[in-house]
């Protein structure tokens, strides 16, 4: 069965689309079967691979609403994986949510699972439903950090809520969950940086990655060209940090 794999953060604009759409892209590379889930109704990583959300028809609302089921609505991509697109519609699914909802995407995936090795969840930001949804599901949380000081809070923010909250609410479904801290936007010629995942590292120890995706104007540059960036720079120093990536979730 796949392993799911949430990319979660409550802050913004820490790279969880680049994260998630790049990874994708790098263990498809690597041969491996995946399938993205967009939970986000920004509709970013939808975006990043080329589809219009306002397109998508019929959309993962229409999943949320048991309507029809999820093999319906995903589509191939034409970087070798898979997507379960969003659109504007999920607003109206988030709005819908009440407590003890947080499960439907954990059992949305469920007859899914044997046709893929893993599953990458994209996850909204800000502590709402459809955040939730993605945590809940997943085995493994890959928490994308900035490398500044606002993100130890972030980081923080999340696990605190993770182990206090979610992980006591549904103790027996993600016993085995695992977090891990991926650090992104990382200047390798400052102080700062290495400060920050030192100063992490003394509160997560080995949660903490040993890899670090960079910042660059490549990765905007992808989103705008809608091309994951081993596809477009194959050997940027982003590209190797993301089969670093994914080469450490096919090791683990």
């Amino acid at each position: 069965m796949a392993q799911v794999i949430s990319f979660s953060i409550f802050k913004g604009g820490t790279g969880k689309t680049t994260s998630a759409v790049n990874t994708a892209a790098c263990l498809a590379e690597a041969g491996k079967r995946v399938l993205l889930v967009d939970l986000d109704q920004q509709a970013s990583s939808t975006r990043y691979v080329g589809i219009d959300p306002d397109q998508v028809n019929p959309a993962f609302y229409h999943v949320f609403l048991k309507q029809t089921p999820a093999s319906v609505v995903r589509k191939k991509t034409t970087f070798g994986f898979d997507i379960l697109p969003s659109s504007s519609l999920m607003a109206a699914i988030e709005e819908s949510l009440d407590p003890g909802d947080e499960i439907m995407l954990r059992d949305i995936l469920k007859p899914l699972q044997d046709e893929y090795d893993y599953i990458l969840v994209d996850t909204p930001p800000g502590k709402a439903g459809l955040a939730f949804n993605g945590i809940v599901a997943a085995d493994l949380l890959l928490v994308p950090a900035s490398a500044e000081r606002m993100a130890i809070d972030g980081v923080s923010d999340l696990i605190n809520h993770v182990q206090a909250i979610i992980w006591h609410k549904f103790r027996n479904e993600l016993i085995n969950q695992e977090i891990r801290i991926l650090f992104t936007m990382y200047k390798a010629g400052t102080n700062h940086s290495p400060g920050i995942v030192q100063a992490t590292r003394k509160i997560y120890g080995g949660n903490v990655l040993d890899m670090y995706i960079p910042e660059t104007i490549e990765f905007p540059r992808s989103f705008d060209l809608k091309v994951p960036i081993i596809q477009l720079a194959p050997r940027h120093a982003g590209s190797e940090a993301y089969r670093n990536v994914a080469q450490w979730i096919i090791n683990h």
